[in-house]
């Protein structure tokens, strides 16, 4: 279970919120066909107790199955507590196994989890649904999916209260991050940006920011990515982490509207 203050907002968020979306009693229909259940932001249940918390951000789920075949709808808070205890068992399975082949989402989250801690590692991704194992982004739903998307992320953000962001959800969908958190004024929430190219990595590869005045961020590729520039931005970003120490943040943040 997630805080009980995050519940409360997930419950919020989600009570105006088409049922259709959950239950899997439209996915027949053209618009719910391909949908993936619903995701939360899966942790530890000893995140208080951590000595730092580090959030990563990922795109979509590829696959996200809620409601399995022995699982039904029952009412909503029922399946948010089967949706976040979802997650939390899948990011404790994932951070407990060896390394995948290559590169991958998760061997950035072993990374991390090696050098703070796995009580400290926060998921949570840009879009809470995925369509046809993907992307949401071109299903007729995506308006609605990002307006809910980006309520849950604020909440997981301010009531999970991660000393550190690291936004891995790639280029393809930049455009609806800076939706959620603009980097350009009026309504700017991101202050102190900055590029590594003085360490050898590209501009579009790694870039951070302060958010809301005080949460340090960094942006960088998918970790799938496996190009040169994509694998040396994400050794700079682990090797910036430890630089930075990664001081707990006390000041409650905004609001987010």
């Amino acid at each position: 279970m997630p805080p009980s203050s995050l519940f409360a907002a997930y419950r919020e968020i989600l009570t105006p919120v088409d049922v259709a979306l959950l239950d899997q009693s439209r996915h027949a229909d053209p618009i719910y066909a391909g949908l993936s259940g619903l995701f939360l932001a899966g942790h530890s249940p000893n995140l208080t107790t951590a000595s730092r918390r580090v959030m990563v951000v990922g795109r979509e789920t590829r696959q996200w199955n809620v409601l399995q075949a022995d699982r039904r709808f029952i009412d909503k808070d029922d399946y948010l507590k089967k949706a976040t205890a979802e997650s939390q068992n899948y990011l404790k399975k994932a951070l407990a196994q060896s390394a995948d082949p290559g590169c991958s989402f998760f061997n950035l989250m072993r990374d991390l989890a090696i050098r703070y801690g796995q009580d400290g590692i926060i998921w949570a991704n840009l879009f809470c649904f995925s369509w046809k194992s993907g992307s949401p982004m071109k299903t007729d739903l995506f308006n609605t999916i990002r307006d809910i998307s980006e309520r849950l992320l604020k909440a997981q953000i301010i009531h999970l209260r991660p000393d550190v962001i690291i936004f891995a959800n790639g280029s393809s969908s930049a455009r609806v991050r800076q939706v959620f958190f603009p980097h350009k004024n009026p309504g700017s929430v991101c202050s102190n940006s900055r590029h590594y190219t003085e360490m050898g990595i590209a501009k579009g590869q790694l870039w951070s920011f302060r958010l809301y005045g005080e949460i340090p961020c960094y942006r960088i590729q998918h970790p799938s990515s496996r190009s040169r520039q994509a694998r040396a931005a994400r050794a700079a970003l682990l090797q910036l982490l430890e630089s930075e120490q990664l001081s707990p943040c006390h000041t409650p943040f905004p609001t987010p509207h």
